[in-house]
């Protein structure tokens, strides 16, 4: 059996093991005083050509969070709602449980600087505004993705090697991190950004392994009361192809980045507000 096959068939046993550790359907809960920002770059809202001009955070205004909070802040409930935003550009499931932020470490500031690893600041904001914080968005994932095509480029071969072992580091490092945050904030509506595939537009076959990465995070979400917004289809399975995925990325620019464009950005902040359920307080 071809490597890339059985490590597809071992990550499927492990997320089967996630999904059935006790899911639980989730709760709704109106917006609250705080919109708690959490996880990599996509949270940051970064783009090279932005950081590239400008590191400065009020340069990195189009992304989904500032895009889902502008529309939040529109609606009744949501009002008076204010943003912290801790997402740490290069941020993965791991680091995010061991900290630091490396991208701050460098000496680039943050939305919303903090020290130590990203769950315990968030602990820390959950605990001295108890009640106070909802919705949580959580972006992770992606660099452990990107970590294993940086080791092994688009080998089929080694990348089905590597699948289990990053699938269960995922597995277990989103579970701590969902854990944490719930039990932090019981009735906080959590919703979980999946995985979109940059890379396909160089190699088509590569989605198979942001599909088995998103199925392993829904899992664990679910598990978690968490919901989960999926942009993998508006960017990597609407056509034309890639016209679509490169319109929705930077990916087909000059420096190659894997970030949302603008319009990208957008696509994912709608996909998070109907993941919310607070479509319902708009006029």
């Amino acid at each position: 059996m071809h490597a890339l096959h059985r490590g597809f068939l071992t990550a499927l046993f492990l997320m089967s093991i996630a999904s059935t550790a006790g899911a639980e359907v989730a709760l709704f809960s109106a917006p609250k005083n705080y919109l708690l920002a959490l996880g990599d770059s996509l949270t940051f809202g970064f783009q090279w050509t932005r950081f590239l001009a400008n590191p400065d955070p009020s340069n990195f205004t189009t992304g989904f969070v500032g895009n889902f909070a502008h529309r939040l802040t529109a609606t009744g409930p949501g009002s008076g709602t204010t943003v912290v935003n801790y997402g740490c550009p290069g941020e993965t499931t791991g680091s995010f449980l061991s900290g630091p932020c490396a991208y701050h470490l460098a000496g680039y500031p943050l939305h919303n600087n903090f020290a130590g690893s990203q769950i315990d600041a968030a602990e820390a904001f959950l605990a001295t505004h108890p009640g106070q914080v909802g919705p949580i968005l959580v972006s992770l994932g992606a660099n452990d993705a990107l970590a294993v095509v940086d080791r092994c480029g688009l080998d089929h071969e080694c990348i089905g090697t590597l699948i289990p072992e990053i699938v269960a580091a995922i597995v277990a490092n989103y579970s701590e991190t969902l854990g944490r945050l719930r039990a932090a904030a019981p009735n906080a509506e959590i919703i979980v950004l999946e995985l979109y595939n940059p890379l396909a537009v160089i190699d088509p076959t590569s989605n198979a392994l942001a599909a088995v990465i998103n199925q392993a995070i829904e899992a664990v979400a679910t598990t978690n009361r968490a919901r989960v917004a999926n942009p993998f289809f508006a960017f990597d399975l609407t056509g034309p192809q890639p016209q679509t995925l490169c319109a929705l990325t930077l990916f087909c620019t000059a420096l190659s980045d894997v970030h949302p464009s603008d319009q990208g950005y957008q696509v994912i902040s709608d996909l998070v507000w109907a993941a919310s359920g607070h479509g319902r307080f708009e006029p």
